[in-house]
C-alpha cells in the first residue's frame, strides 16, 4: 500500500444545496456523542437540555451512561481573528463509574504527541474536514450525576451545517451560528480561548481524499479534489524486463479508461518506472516504453481527444520504496497515470474493475443489523453495523461493538479495527506511529474487485494522512460493555455495502459484514 500523491486543500462549491442530513442528527440507535470535563471549571453552564439549535442526546462512554447537549459551532473573533466555537454539555446520570470524556472527545496527551485530534467537523458538500485548534490534552473525571460543558475551538467554518465527528459516540449535524444569533448560546470567548490555548497551525480545513486498492494488487487509486492518481503494477500489466502488455493488462487497464471516460476532458499524465536491478540507461528507457504503451492502450479503450496526454519515463530515480527487497523493488515498477479533469473530480473514486467478486471471508461473516461474534487471543467482542447514510459523495457509518464472554481483553485498536498491513503505518504506508496501531482504519468496504479505506485527510505540518474514523482506540470493552466506532469512506455508488476487517497481518482478528443497507441522507 503506497502514497500517490499530496493532498489538496478543497474549498467550498458553488451552487452545492446542504441540506439536512436525514440520517442525522442521530447516527445510530444509541445516540451520538460524549462530551468533556476539564481541569478548570467550565467557563459557561449548561444543562442537558437542547435548544432550538442544539441536539440533545443519550450516550454510554466507556459503561458511563450521559445526557448531552451539542452545539450549535458558533462564529466568533478572537484577537483580531475570525474563529468558531462548539459547545458539548454533559452531564453524568449516575449510572457506571467516572469518566474522562475529555480525553475520549478532544484527545490526550498521546494524542498531542502524536499530531493529530479526535474531534472533527465535516463538512461533506465541500468534501473537507476541520480539526478542533484546542490544545488541552488534560482533563479531569466526570463523576457520576456531575455536569459540565466544554469548549472545543476550530478555525473559521464558512458553511451553515456542519457534520460533528465525536469519538467513540457518533456523527451529528448541527448548524453553525453568528455570535449573536437569538439560537447562539452565550460565549465567554476570552475564557474559552484561554482555556483552549488553540493551535493556529490547524485553523484551516484540509480536504478529504479518497483511497482504493485492487484486491489482486493490481493497482491503487488515490483521488483527491482536483486528481486521481492510479498506481498500476507493471508486475501485472507487463512481462520481465518487457514493454509488451500482458493478457491480464486490459483487467487493470479497463478500470482505468472507466474512471477517464467518467469526465469530459483534462490532462492526463502516464509515467513509468522501474527498480534498479538494470542499468540506469536501460531501466530509464523501459520506463519510458512501458508509458507509452499503456498510454496507447488507454486511447484504444476510451476516447482521449478531449485529453492533454502526457507521456514519460523515470526510469529508477523516484523510488516508492528501496530497492533492498523484493517487496519494495516490486512497489517500485508501476506506471503511475493522473487524471486531472478540467472541472475536477468531483470526489469520485477510482475502481480497477466492476466484474470480480469479492474473496471468501477470512473470519466470522454475517449480516450487518445482526453482527458477528469475533474471537482474538484471549477476548470476545461482537460487531454489527444496522446501516450507513449517503450524503455527498460520502458514507456515514456508527458500528456497535459490544465486549463479549471476558470481554476484548486487548485493546480496540489491538487487532479488532485497526488496518494489519504494516506496523506504524497507515494504509498508504506512510509512517503515522501509534495512530496506526490504536486506529479504525482497518474498516475497509469491499466493493467489486477493490477494497475501500476510509477517506483520509492531512493536517498541515504532519507526515501521514490521518483517516477519518476512530483514532484512539486504547480502551478495552468489559463483557457486555457497549461502545460505538465512528468511519466515513467514500460513496460506492451501491444500495448496500460490505464492511470487512482483513487478517492478513502480525496481530489482527478478521471478520466482515455483509448486505449492509445504505440510505439517502
Amino acid at each position: 500500500m503506497r502514497p500517490l500523491s499530496s493532498t489538496r486543500t478543497g474549498s467550498p462549491r458553488a451552487g452545492v444545496p446542504r441540506r439536512l442530513l436525514l440520517g442525522l442528527p442521530v447516527l445510530g440507535a444509541a445516540g451520538a456523542l460524549a462530551a468533556c470535563s476539564g481541569g478548570e471549571r467550565p467557563v459557561v453552564r449548561t444543562t442537558a437540555t437542547p435548544t432550538p439549535s442544539s441536539t440533545g442526546l443519550s450516550v454510554t462512554l466507556e459503561g458511563a451512561e450521559l445526557e448531552l447537549t451539542v452545539g450549535p459551532v458558533v462564529r466568533v473573533r478572537s484577537a483580531d481573528q475570525d474563529m468558531t466555537v462548539l459547545p458539548i454539555g454533559v452531564t453524568h446520570t449516575g449510572a457506571g463509574p467516572e469518566v474522562n470524556v475529555g480525553e475520549v472527545v478532544l484527545g490526550s496527551t498521546a494524542s498531542m504527541l502524536g499530531d493529530y485530534r479526535p474531534l472533527r467537523l465535516i463538512d461533506t458538500a465541500g468534501s473537507r474536514a476541520w480539526s478542533t485548534t484546542t490544545s488541552q490534552s488534560v482533563f479531569d473525571p466526570l463523576k457520576p450525576g456531575g455536569e459540565v460543558t466544554l469548549y472545543a475551538t476550530f478555525g473559521p467554518v464558512d458553511v451553515e451545517q456542519v457534520v460533528v465527528f465525536v469519538a467513540r459516540c457518533g456523527l451529528i449535524e448541527v448548524p453553525v451560528l453568528d455570535d449573536g444569533d437569538p439560537q447562539a448560546p452565550q460565549v465567554d470567548v476570552k475564557a474559552v480561548v484561554s482555556q483552549a490555548d488553540p493551535l493556529d497551525d490547524l485553523r484551516e480545513p484540509v480536504g478529504l481524499e479518497r483511497y482504493a486498492e485492487a484486491l489482486d494488487g493490481s493497482s491503487a487509486g488515490l483521488t483527491t479534489e482536483e486528481e486521481t492518481t492510479v498506481d498500476v503494477a507493471s508486475d501485472v500489466t507487463f512481462a520481465v524486463d518487457s514493454a509488451e502488455l500482458s493478457g491480464e493488462a486490459d483487467t487493470v487497464l479497463t478500470g482505468v479508461a472507466d474512471t477517464i471516460s467518467g469526465y469530459e476532458g483534462g490532462e492526463l499524465t502516464i509515467t513509468g518506472h522501474t527498480d534498479d536491478v538494470a542499468d540506469e540507461a536501460h531501466n530509464q528507457t523501459l520506463s519510458e516504453q512501458r508509458a507509452q504503451a499503456v498510454a496507447d492502450r488507454l486511447g484504444a479503450l476510451t476516447d482521449l481527444t478531449a485529453w492533454t496526454v502526457s507521456v514519460s519515463g523515470k526510469g529508477e530515480t523516484e523510488p516508492r520504496a528501496g530497492n533492498d527487497t523484493e517487496e519494495g523493488r516490486q512497489a517500485n515498477r508501476r506506471v503511475e497515470v493522473v487524471i486531472a479533469p478540467t472541472g475536477g473530480t468531483e470526489d469520485g473514486l477510482s475502481r480497477s474493475s466492476t466484474s470480480a467478486e469479492p474473496p471468501p471471508a477470512e473470519g466470522p461473516q454475517g449480516p450487518g443489523g445482526q453482527g458477528v461474534t469475533v474471537s482474538g487471543g484471549l477476548g470476545t467482542i461482537h460487531v454489527s453495523l444496522e446501516g450507513v447514510t449517503r450524503r455527498d459523495g460520502l458514507l456515514l457509518a456508527q458500528l456497535t461493538v459490544t465486549g463479549g464472554a471476558g470481554g476484548s481483553i486487548t485493546p480496540l485498536g489491538a487487532g479488532w479495527f485497526d488496518d494489519p498491513g504494516s506496523v506504524l503505518a497507515n494504509a498508504r504506508d506512510e509512517l503515522a506511529g501509534v495512530t496506526s496501531l490504536l486506529s479504525a482504519d482497518g474498516l475497509t468496504l469491499l466493493s467489486s474487485a477493490d477494497r475501500v479505506y476510509p477517506v483520509d485527510y492531512l493536517l498541515p505540518g504532519a507526515m501521514a494522512h490521518r483517516p477519518l474514523t476512530e483514532l484512539d482506540l486504547l480502551s478495552t470493552l468489559d463483557e457486555g460493555e457497549t461502545t460505538s466506532i465512528c468511519v466515513v469512506w467514500p460513496d460506492t455508488g451501491e444500495d448496500s455495502v460490505v464492511v470487512d476487517h482483513p487478517g492478513d497481518g502480525l496481530l489482527t482478528y478478521p471478520w466482515r459484514l455483509t448486505d449492509v443497507p445504505v440510505t439517502e441522507g
